[in-house]
């Protein structure tokens, strides 16, 4: 494997790291949302008196909500690049 040749100035060198930066898109958020409030349901189930699928049941009302908004009122548009 052959190294890439590296950018003369310092200058060159930050706009390189900025255009290999990785982004945060809305939509890695949303996906990161949906396992994290059903985790949550399912903690609530193990911590309270609800039985485990009625916790879970409950988590998945906001999963569900943010879902419908992604992809209805808010949905995600095409990547260029």
């Amino acid at each position: 494997m052959t190294p890439l040749p590296l950018p003369a100035t310092a200058e060159s060198v930050v706009e390189t790291v900025r255009e290999r930066r990785p982004t945060v898109a809305p939509a890695d958020l949303v996906l990161l949302a949906l396992p994290a409030l059903l985790i949550a349901g399912f903690a609530g189930g193990v911590a309270s008196p609800l039985a485990i699928p009625t916790a879970l049941a409950v988590g998945t009302l906001p999963a569900l909500a943010t879902l419908g908004y992604v992809l209805f009122y808010d949905p995600p548009t095409t990547v260029s690049g």
